[in-house]
């Protein structure tokens, strides 16, 4: 198996010994370019288009401002994230360079470990953001493609002689081919849209209403009703008339497709019929298949709305690198419900469903606007609280803990109330990684359910 390649780093300094330091902060994750003028970081950036470069402000030939307005003037190398790394402290410096586009502004002397945490950060945003790239232009190709299939299904729909429509489960029609709309009197199949039987054919509207129920509440077709209609010019024909279940991908009926013909000049229609019916069918199942990697791409979890693991996985060292660049702490706080194996076994999986959305709507109602709410999986859920110290973090928890412990939940079968256990852990206090700071919280969690539950506790080394 190929070993996947490491990102590219650009180190721009006209001193060597900076960047010998900045190198061996990073040479161990990255590949790496340096540079010592101006003039040669911009040829290696635009010939090696580096994953992030680390540009310093003073130097001999263009300073690193003169230096990034001309990487964000290139298409090439605009969307490069640039990291100013320098010794000018000055408030109007570091507006200066995000005013020019840089992503970033990091004071000497460096932090091997802050230093480390941004880099990563930054590549792992910009990569992220080439990955949404790529997704939209993938969705805009599907796009294209259903709408040329859509177009494609209704030339073939209004070449064929057959009448050819279909309704949703109120048995409203939502479309239908040429000829249909022109036996009821309409131009195009567009005034068809959102009508009934009782509007079109007041005369048979009963029958077709059967018609239509019977296939929505039993998902079986039914073939070749014979019958009379009077088109809008008078003519009675004798057709013969099927109604189709529309199912979704699950099975589930969602409406119905219809057809009739003239069965007195009966033609050869039936193998157009049936391909109209698989693209129809194609068309179907490439929406769901788009819907499905929607789904795949999004960030919150679909039966309480908070946000999920992803969502976790790319925000943690974001607000990590954040929490140290303003010196403050962060609070992650481990949340699971006591027993709730209890509560869907007691009460059925819809009462647990109902307990989960409760308190994800009570920690929502609680949290601030600095606070991230995830939930992880099953009953547990994380909050990360910026700012917070672990006393503080649990002198609050412990508040939502027990005003929790008195919610009343109400569910199809009656009311139940639930408590819940959490663990917290604090960066730096208890450790300055990501995936420590996590396993920690757990820890204290499952001290806090070893111990009794509906409790909190701080993590203990």
């Amino acid at each position: 198996m190929k070993a996947e390649t490491k990102p590219t780093v650009l180190i721009v300094d006209d001193r060597a010994d900076s960047i010998a330091i900045l190198s061996s902060c990073l040479e161990d994750e990255y590949q790496l370019l340096t540079a010592e003028q101006g003039h040669t970081a911009l040829e290696l950036a635009a010939q090696y288009l580096p994953d992030l470069i680390l540009l310093d402000v003073m130097m001999s030939d263009l300073d690193g401002y003169a230096v990034c307005e001309q990487l964000k003037a290139e298409p090439a190398t605009a969307e490069i994230p640039v990291v100013f790394v320098t010794a000018l402290l000055n408030v109007a410096d570091e507006e200066r360079a995000f005013a020019l586009g840089a992503v970033d502004y990091v004071t000497k002397p460096i932090s091997r470990t802050i230093l480390r945490a941004r880099v990563r950060s930054h590549i792992s945003q910009n990569k992220m953001h080439h990955e949404l790239l790529a997704f939209a232009k993938v969705l805009e190709q599907k796009e294209l493609d259903a709408e040329k299939a859509k177009r494609l299904l209704n030339a073939v729909l209004d070449a064929i002689p057959i009448r050819v429509f279909w309704k949703d489960p109120d048995s409203r029609y939502i479309g239908c081919n040429r000829h249909f709309a022109n036996d009821n009197g309409m131009i195009s199949s567009e005034d068809i849209i959102g009508r009934t039987d009782f509007d079109l054919m007041p005369e048979r509207a009963f029958a077709l209403q059967a018609f239509a129920h019977t296939v929505i509440s039993t998902g079986q077709s039914l073939l070749n009703q014979e019958g009379a209609i009077t088109t809008h010019d008078g003519k009675l024909t004798h057709i013969s008339l099927n109604h189709v279940p529309l199912l979704e991908s699950d099975g589930s009926v969602i409406g119905i497709v219809g057809a009739y013909e003239d069965i007195t000049q009966r033609k050869h229609t039936f193998d157009a019929l049936q391909d109209a019916k698989i693209k129809l069918e194609t068309k179907l199942e490439e929406i769901v298949s788009l819907q499905d990697k929607l789904l795949e791409a999004a960030l919150r979890d679909p039966l309480t709305g908070l946000y999920n693991r992803r969502y976790l996985a790319e925000t943690l060292d974001i607000m990590l690198a954040q929490a140290t660049r303003n010196n403050m702490p962060l609070s992650a706080v481990m949340i699971d419900i006591d027993h709730f194996k209890a509560v869907n076994d007691s009460y059925g999986h819809p009462a647990g469903d109902e307990a989960l959305k409760c308190l994800a709507l009570f920690l929502s109602e609680q949290a601030r606007s600095s606070d991230v709410v995830c939930r992880l999986g099953g009953e547990e859920f994380l909050i990360l609280m910026m700012g917070a110290s672990a006393e503080n973090a649990q002198l609050k928890i412990d508040r939502h803990r027990d005003d929790f412990s008195n919610t009343i939940i109400r569910h199809q079968n009656g009311e139940l109330k639930i408590t819940f256990s959490a663990g917290i852990s604090v960066y730096p206090l208890h450790t300055e990684n990501s995936k420590k700071l996590l396993e920690y919280a757990d820890l204290a969690l499952y001290a806090a359910k070893h111990n009794g539950r509906n409790r909190v506790t701080i993590f203990n080394k």
